[in-house]
């Protein structure tokens, strides 16, 4: 009887605390896993500039495909409606519909448009040796919060910490710091979709613009 006393003791020991809350290290490495699977993604992002003057926001779509295509179709504010940035890996190009023409940026590089983008994140995090993780709690939701430094030691774009939702593991929130930790962007993430078939033509200038 004592020893069948002992397997039932040990038995609810590995019920209750083998099975208990998973460590920051188990996050991470789920959260690791989830974003090492990305190859492309589509959402809606609300994005706040954060700049010398008055803040100002935005409403965007945006997609991103692996290694490094981007695009950007701002919704607002209504008098931007429609304005589009794409970078096709090779060049950026600001397209304005409503007067029917294109600009050529000439860095993409460290531009606020970069910085915007989830996936321009994901290339910082998976090629950075320098990555900080922790959980937060805000109200009732729970967070794995991870840190990267962004390359090219550029005084406005010097970090990046992006809030992963840990129930729904979705990305919510990603931040830009500068040199002196003040915060440059915040954009906020809507209606996450992971691993859309994304086409070229998606992130290709319209050749009747180009000319």
């Amino acid at each position: 009887m004592k020893c069948l006393k002992i397997v039932f003791v040990l038995f609810m020991v590995v019920i209750l605390f083998g099975c208990g809350p998973k460590t920051d290290e188990d996050l991470f490495y789920d959260v690791q896993k989830m974003m090492s699977r990305i190859d492309s993604y589509a959402c809606e992002a609300e994005i706040t500039v954060k700049g010398n003057l008055t803040p100002e926001t935005y409403i965007f779509k945006q997609w991103f495909r692996k290694p490094n295509k981007f695009k950007l179709e701002l919704i607002e504010p209504e008098s931007l409606n429609g304005k589009i940035t794409i970078y096709d890996g090779r060049k950026a190009s600001i397209i304005h519909p409503q007067i029917n023409q294109v600009w050529f940026m000439e860095s993409f590089q460290h531009s606020d448009e970069q910085n915007m983008f989830l996936g321009y994140f994901l290339q910082n995090y998976l090629e950075s040796e320098d990555v900080e993780i922790h959980r937060e709690v805000k109200g009732e939701e729970t967070f794995l919060v991870v840190d990267t430094e962004i390359p090219g030691n550029h005084v406005y774009f010097h970090r990046q910490r992006l809030w992963v939702n840990i129930e729904k593991m979705e990305p919510e929130l990603l931040q830009v710091f500068d040199a002196n930790d003040g915060m440059r962007i915040e954009v906020r993430y809507f209606n996450f979709q992971y691993n859309p078939k994304l086409e070229d033509h998606l992130f290709t200038v319209p050749e009747s613009l180009e000319k």
